[in-house]
């Protein structure tokens, strides 16, 4: 395995995600511009009906690649792993599959959605091909494949957007696009098997008792903080399936959907984790937490900026992304935006790292009965926003827990487990200038000249602007210190003194 850097794979990993982001979020636009909103809503309560059953059923295994991959000291180890991976999760999936069929006449009644008998094979096959092609992912991060990775990833989404495009231009259904959708992520999954088995070697059906048990004891944990965590998730879309009619749910599900600007701490956190887990391993905890807390301050310092940008300009951006048609659900839009700040980090990685994954659990389940609690609550105080407030309180709520357990477990004081004082900052400045560029789009005439959406990029790319050259000398600082820790560089002394 070839050495790089923390910074440089995830920036590798950032990059092939953003372009990824573009042509999702191409494909997404037109998804919701040339589908109806029963079509749409159809669309929704399959995908999260799967995503349930997935997190449900799956006892956490996909959690387990970046864990025992990572630590596996031989090759014949990491390809014994896989084998008994693939055969359990494969054989997990298709029984996922099975049992959402024999459950449609339920899915049907419960949505009061009849045409969702009509894509019962989605139903079967979807959640093996998506269980497998996330897998991928995971695994050519810890071989250190990015560049593979990145080529996969475009790839997989280049034929998604051209999926939709065929199906408008040739004038097919809905059902068409539906079944072309299949094919395209049944083939990519296959792909993954034997992209994996390159790395490796063969792989065999193996079903090995004693590391099953191994494995589940570490992820089943993590599974069941992943299943909470999912219920906890989809609870508001659950409510809004049920109190509410087809198209109220294709609106608020898209109003709802977490845009896709965490990238850069999903990238930090995929290629953080297994260095943590080895520096944990070497006793260098207080090493593992200042590299998580670097890592934080770079991912809030640009989300951050994108959250505020996005709250400001809400109408514009959703008309731009999925057409007036969805205009209703802004406030819900500006909500789960809002929430984006609370994804910065992976809050529960240094948990993770050193086995206390039971501690996630018990948070994941905190979060789901307070968010089961309040969703009904906020929904009859509030409206249709009530739930996206609810999922809010409980996922602020929920990182704070993570954060009390993490300093426990590492002997760190609470304040000196997280960045407080620079994410407070940070919060200020970008409150500061979004009140500044509300109001200078108010002021300005140029909709006149160049229409309300053109007007909020241009302002968009001078805030931007602005704020980066503020905040330039911190995010130089952050990368600098993030690549200084490299997990299997066994020259670099534990640190003195914990963050």
């Amino acid at each position: 395995m070839n050495k790089s850097s923390l910074g440089g794979d995830a920036v590798k990993l950032t990059f092939s995600k953003v372009l990824t982001l573009c042509i999702s979020t191409a494909t997404s636009m037109m998804l919701a511009r040339f589908r109806t909103l029963e079509e749409y809503g159809t669309y929704s309560s399959l995908l999260l009906v799967i995503n349930l059953f997935i997190s449900l059923l799956m006892l956490g295994l996909p959690n387990s690649i970046n864990y025992f991959l990572a630590r596996a000291e031989s090759d014949s180890e990491k390809r014994r792993f896989l084998s008994v991976y693939y055969t359990a999760s494969t054989v997990l999936s298709f029984l996922i599959g099975v049992l959402l069929v024999l459950c449609v006449p339920l899915i049907q009644l419960y949505f009061e959605n009849n045409a969702i008998g009509k894509f019962w094979y989605f139903l079967a096959l979807y959640p093996w091909a998506s269980i497998i092609s996330n897998s991928i992912e995971n695994i050519l991060v810890v071989y250190q494949r990015v560049r593979l990775l990145m080529v996969c990833k475009l790839v997989s989404s280049a034929a998604m957007l051209l999926s939709v495009l065929l199906v408008q231009l040739f004038g097919y259904g809905f059902k068409a696009y539906m079944i072309i959708f299949m094919i395209v992520n049944a083939v990519y999954a296959l792909s993954a098997y034997l992209l994996t088995q390159h790395l490796c070697g063969r792989l065999r059906p193996i079903i090995d008792m004693q590391l099953i048990k191994t494995i589940l004891t570490f992820s089943l944990p993590i599974g069941l903080a992943t299943m909470v965590g999912t219920l906890s998730i989809e609870i508001d879309k659950l409510l809004i399936g049920l109190l509410m009619d087809t198209k109220q749910l294709a609106i608020y599900t898209n109003a709802a959907k977490e845009l896709p600007l965490t990238i850069v701490s999903a990238s930090i956190t995929a290629v953080l984790l297994p260095r943590a887990a080895v520096l944990i391993k070497k006793d260098r905890v207080g090493d593992a937490v200042k590299l998580w807390k670097v890592s934080t301050e770079l991912s809030f310092i640009i989300i951050a900026l994108f959250t505020a940008g996005v709250v400001t300009y809400a109408k514009d951006v959703l008309t731009l992304l999925y057409s007036e048609k969805y205009l209703p659900g802004v406030n819900v839009f500006r909500i789960y935006t809002v929430i984006l700040l609370l994804r910065c980090a992976y809050f529960g990685l240094i948990l993770n790292a050193i086995g206390q994954t039971k501690k996630i659990l018990l948070c994941s389940v905190y979060n789901l009965v307070l968010n089961a609690l309040l969703n009904p609550l906020f929904y009859y105080i509030f409206g249709i926003v009530g739930p996206a407030l609810a999922t809010f309180v409980s996922v602020l709520i929920l990182q704070i827990h993570q954060l009390k357990y993490t300093a426990s477990e590492t002997k760190i004081s609470f304040s000196n487990v997280f960045p407080w004082k620079s994410v407070g900052i940070i919060l200020l400045i970008n409150a500061a200038f979004s009140a500044a560029f509300y109001f200078i789009k108010q002021l300005l005439p140029l909709q006149r000249f160049m229409g309300e959406l053109a007007e909020s990029l241009l302002l968009g790319a001078v805030w931007a602007a602005l704020y980066l050259l503020i905040m330039k000398k911190r995010i130089v600082s952050d990368w600098h210190e993030l690549n200084s820790f490299d997990a299997q560089d066994e020259t670099v002394p534990q640190s003195e003194n914990a963050p």
